[in-house]
């Protein structure tokens, strides 16, 4: 049996352009904001001011080239390197066998004890460590935010 082709069987879109309406998919294009070029380059400056100012770590004395991956010093709230908070961290607590140090987010780490130290699926959390508060945030990470909720 053949197929006869006929009006009710076309897309509804053809039959919306034939009376002079737009389609659906081209209302939606039309809707989608466009990003001006002298936004983009504003924003493009504000991040080379932020990366100008390249902060140096307390703890080590080497420059943060990824301030992303810093977090804040209990000290001061200026930000150093990760690796350098946990290292001072490992220096202070003395880790026993089957135990390791992890970060645990928010600003927090853990000892954790793992039953066989190959398996990392089972684990007991010993202790824990705030090292950054949740009651408040740091000037440089709330800039830094700020900087990057621009960008489009």
């Amino acid at each position: 049996m053949g197929y006869k082709k006929t009006n009710r069987n076309r897309n509804y879109g053809e039959r919306r352009k034939g009376r002079g309406e737009k389609s659906e998919r081209h209302e939606r294009r039309e809707k989608k904001s466009f990003v001006s070029q002298k936004e983009i380059q504003e924003n493009e400056n504000a991040i080379k001011v932020f990366k100008a100012k390249i902060p140096l770590c307390e703890c080590c004395g080497k420059q943060i080239i990824d301030v992303a991956d810093a977090i804040t010093s209990k000290e001061t709230g200026n930000p150093v390197h990760f690796d350098c908070v946990l290292n001072k961290i490992s220096e202070r607590e003395k880790l026993g066998s089957n135990e390791k140090l992890v970060y645990i987010g928010q600003g927090k780490f853990a000892v954790l004890y793992f039953e066989n130290i190959h398996d990392f699926r089972k684990f007991t959390i010993r202790k824990t460590i705030e090292w950054e508060s949740q009651d408040s945030r740091s000037e440089w990470r709330i800039e830094m935010a700020s900087l990057y909720s621009q960008i489009k």
